[in-house]
């Protein structure tokens, strides 16, 4: 949530796996700098929340439940708890759900959830429509699972959701009858268990990661083809499934992925811990040709103040990435396994930073690049 010069992060005190009924909201940064926000505050809800997502024109924020539960949050107050349609669960590699995500379009208000479903699933998707007094749609069957971190594209109206068969899913929103396409490269040489979806949407350029192996799916939707049909699919020539050695060894791999938004920057994490993570930039220009990172680095996240190591946190993955009001700096947001710390990286700085070899930064870190900020209430021990 970034409003005026102030960045919250709202933080699901869950995972698929369980947790705590609660959402953290934590300041991260206030026109005095990253770090200097106030004390978080945690608010009960029903039961437990995975993920959060923020409409920063709005101040409303939405928050899944592991169950059927949707959680509206205006500030630090549970305004309302609505029920999704979700009708079964969806299973994923790390845990399952009925409520299994939401990422919100700012530029419609609206929340869009991934949920299991008994009929047409076990994913799907519905939209809940958060102008007014708040209003689900109907379910959009995706006929394969979900992915386990969906992107929406809110210039071209694109939902992105990769999963683990290897089926890139495309769902275009920009008409009254959602229209599902998908990519299916299990057949391929870019078959692999697709994570996360994340993309730069000044470019078109769309992403994904590939869990249990360092890679990384790039293609440029400016050059794909969508052909119509039930589902339909599409294909882009110039995508790749690129390997990154030094990534190999972020735990299972990498999962989570974001960029942030009008930068070229952006992160990839692992899951269920770890301390190895990696930052890439993407290319300025779109529309021929393949497209490929300019530059990438993996690094190893300092230890928080009062933990021994990091431990990078479990489904549906703990990261996420802003533009600083402040400094205009593409940053990094992750949080640790047992929520008690969110790190905050300057992306450009990393990559910027002494490496040893090619594409590793050298640790110690230079101090300036990771802040670390207490996500706890009651404070993180001494």
């Amino acid at each position: 949530m970034v409003q005026g010069k102030n960045a919250t992060v709202y933080l699901p005190q869950g995972s698929w796996e369980g947790g705590t009924a609660a959402v953290n909201v934590v300041p991260i940064e206030t026109s005095s700098g990253i770090g200097t926000g106030g004390t978080p505050v945690a608010i009960t809800t029903g039961n437990v929340p995975n993920s959060c997502s923020s409409n920063s024109t709005t101040g409303e924020t939405v928050c899944a439940g592991n169950d059927t539960d949707v959680y509206l949050i205006n500030g630090t107050t549970l305004t309302s708890t609505l029920t999704s349609a979700a009708s079964a669960d969806e299973s994923f590699s790390g845990g399952s759900c009925e409520t299994c995500g939401v990422v919100v379009d700012s530029s419609t208000n609206r929340a869009l959830l991934t949920i299991g479903l008994e009929s047409g699933g076990p994913g799907g998707y519905q939209f809940l429509d958060l102008g007014g007094t708040p209003s689900f749609e109907s379910p959009i069957p995706a006929g394969t699972t979900t992915s386990e971190n969906i992107s929406i594209d809110p210039i071209r109206h694109l939902v992105l959701s990769p999963n683990e068969s290897s089926i890139y899913q495309i769902v275009n929103v920009s008409t009254s009858t959602p229209a599902l396409f998908n990519n299916d490269l299990g057949d391929t040489d870019e078959g692999g268990t697709y994570d996360s979806a994340a993309e730069d949407c000044t470019t078109g350029i769309a992403l994904s990661t590939d869990e249990f192996t360092g890679n990384l799916f790039i293609a440029d939707l400016t050059q794909a083809t969508f052909t119509a049909g039930t589902p339909g699919t599409w294909t882009d020539t110039a995508s790749q499934l690129v390997n990154f050695p030094e990534f190999d060894d972020l735990a299972a791999g990498t999962c989570g992925i974001a960029v942030a938004p009008g930068s070229h920057l952006g992160v990839t994490v692992g899951e269920f811990g770890g301390n190895l993570e990696g930052v890439f930039q993407l290319p300025s220009t779109s529309g021929s040709g393949t497209p490929s990172f300019v530059d990438y680095a993996a690094f190893t996240v300092p230890s928080p103040p009062t933990e021994d190591s990091w431990s990078q946190g479990n489904d549906p993955h703990t990261v996420t990435a802003y533009v600083s009001p402040n400094s205009k700096k593409a940053l990094a947001v992750i949080e640790n396994m047992d929520f008690s710390y969110v790190a905050v990286i300057d992306i450009q700085a990393m990559l910027s930073a002494p490496r040893t070899g090619a594409h590793v930064v050298t640790s110690p870190i230079p101090a300036g690049i990771v802040t670390f900020i207490c996500a706890q209430p009651g404070g993180c021990g001494t």
